[in-house]
């Protein structure tokens, strides 16, 4: 029997057609400030959706940022309601969500809570075994002073080793310094073999003839695992006794992170960039060969912001020259950051971003928005024509100068991409979350509603063969409709009766949706 029926707030269905415009669905709705969104798709179900995020939650009487969830089990067509991660501490506020599945399906999800002044706290990791309806107990991975006067709880990322290897089953997270904190600061990680209940000592990243060096403040490291157990991470690095440039370096352990091999990725003197945009950079291991990397970053040396990916093809001992991703005019003055990206199932990769290119102004300030994506089947060395993923242009709006949106985040299984990020088209951040079929620019979605009292209710939401229909005198009269999971209507007819039995014994098990007006409500036929 399929999952029991998630509790959901009201929805609409819109099924759109080919090359039409994209649809975008608000998933966090929230008052003011939601950002920073983190996806993650089961292995075992690739329905199974869990969108995470950090957004403004009252708390004993005080407005805090908290780590919001929701998750999905048919593909982003409807969505659980809002949960909230917990605080361990008075005043205390939550940020920095990452996600990961092991291959059985467990569901790992890492997040900083903390406070300053004094400064306590750190880094905490919960489980789920329902697909993200429910999450256990958080265990502490990293406090904040496991390293003296580092503060270590900026920026984690969760990765699990999902190979058929020695290794299989380990987390690792990957930290830095708090914000605040100056420089000399290092790159950290620990590990566990026990589902994140335990975890190894801290530990640097960077090492030997490999040094982050003193100047840099913020050397995040963007880890992945690869199909043969290794564990790698990029980081930054400007040293100039080990390079005369600024540089990218990977970390590759096969022992847990007992010991690191290390690679250049990329060298070359810093381009002049407005420091709003957002710099973040990824990592990714394809899931079938364990020689091919990917890493995605800004990168300004076209005179403004451009989305490149550099790849290698022998497990990160070499690298390729950047490859631009986006495709509007070079040096046009338009920037795009917020890279994300992710392979599906065979290898075939997605990059989603930022992108400024419809703007009537250049630069940071002022200049609205899209977001975009681009294919590519040869791990990088080509890209497909950009395609948008948003469904307006949206204007500019100094929230973006704050931290907090750094990142969007995307998954991509079979041609399904799903994307979720934040912005400011409410006049307020929040959370849109978009489906696309891939190759052809077909967007499926859904609209969320606020909550009007229903004028109508379904009688059981787990049905065999009959479904009741309940609703109030004026809306009688109207169209009702049955919609499968892929949009298509099964069942039509017009509400007469107060009461309507509607007969389900023909219907395929599985999740389904009733449309009347512009209501939607859901059951699942067993």
């Amino acid at each position: 029997m399929r999952k029991r029926l998630l509790p959901i707030v009201l929805l609409v269905l819109v099924i759109v057609n080919a090359k039409s415009q994209p649809v975008n669905t608000n998933i966090s709705d929230g008052i003011f400030f939601e950002g920073e969104p983190y996806l993650a798709v089961n292995p075992t179900n690739n329905q199974n959706l869990i969108a995470a995020w950090m957004g403004i939650k009252s708390t004993g009487g005080l407005y805090r940022i908290a780590i919001k969830t929701r998750a999905s089990f048919d593909g982003g067509n409807s969505w659980s309601v809002v949960s909230a991660l917990p605080h361990f501490g008075v005043g205390f506020g939550s940020a920095d969500v990452s996600m990961s599945f092991d291959k059985n399906g467990l569901l790992y999800i890492c997040y900083i809570d903390y406070k300053q002044a004094p400064d306590s706290g750190g880094i905490y990791v919960s489980r789920s075994n329902d697909g993200g309806l429910n999450w256990d107990a958080p265990s502490k991975a990293f406090d904040m002073y496991d390293v003296a006067n580092k503060r270590t709880i900026d920026r984690p990322w969760i990765v699990v080793d999902n190979s058929d290897s020695p290794n299989s089953g380990v987390l690792y997270i990957t930290t830095k310094p708090a914000p605040w904190i100056a420089p000399p600061n290092r790159n950290y990680f620990k590990s566990s073999s026990d589902s994140g209940r335990t975890w190894t000592s801290i530990a640097s990243l960077d090492g030997g003839t490999h040094l982050i060096g003193n100047a840099i403040a913020a050397p995040m490291a963007a880890p992945a695992t690869t199909s043969n157990g290794n564990f790698c991470s990029i980081y930054p690095s400007y040293v100039s006794a080990q390079n005369v440039l600024p540089a990218y370096y990977l970390a590759t352990s096969n022992n847990k992170g007992q010991s690191f091999s290390y690679n250049t990725v990329w060298a070359a003197l810093p381009a002049a960039n407005d420091t709003n945009f957002k710099n973040g950079y990824l990592l990714l291991a394809h899931p079938l060969d364990s020689n091919k990397l990917i890493f995605l970053l800004p990168n300004a040396q076209n005179g403004d912001a451009d989305i490149a990916g550099i790849h290698s093809n022998d497990a990160g001992q070499t690298w390729s020259n950047p490859i631009r991703v986006n495709d509007d005019l070079i040096a046009n003055g338009k920037a795009q950051d917020m890279v994300w990206g992710a392979y599906n199932e065979v290898g075939n990769l997605v990059v989603t971003w930022r992108d400024r290119r419809n703007s009537n102004a250049n630069g940071f300030w002022n200049a609205g928005y899209d977001f975009y994506y681009a294919t590519s089947a040869d791990n990088g060395q080509t890209f497909s024509p950009n395609q948008k993923l948003s469904s307006q242009f949206i204007g500019f709006d100094s929230i973006l100068t704050q931290s907090g949106n750094d990142f969007m985040s995307c998954v991509y299984r079979e041609d399904t991409l799903y994307s979720v990020w934040g912005d400011t088209r409410s006049g307020k951040m929040n959370i849109y979350f978009a489906k696309t079929i891939a190759s052809t620019n077909t967007n499926v979605g859904i609209t969320l509603l606020e909550g009007e009292e229903p004028t109508w209710s379904i009688y059981p939401t787990l049905v065999n063969d009959e479904l009741d229909v309940l609703v109030r005198e004026e809306t009688l009269g109207q169209e009702f409709s049955v919609y499968d999971t892929h949009g298509k209507r099964v069942i039509s007819t017009v509400i007469t009766n107060r009461t309507t039995t509607v007969a389900t014994g023909n219907l395929w098990s599985g999740i389904y949706f009733v449309k009347i007006g512009n209501r939607v409500k859901q059951f699942v036929k067993q």
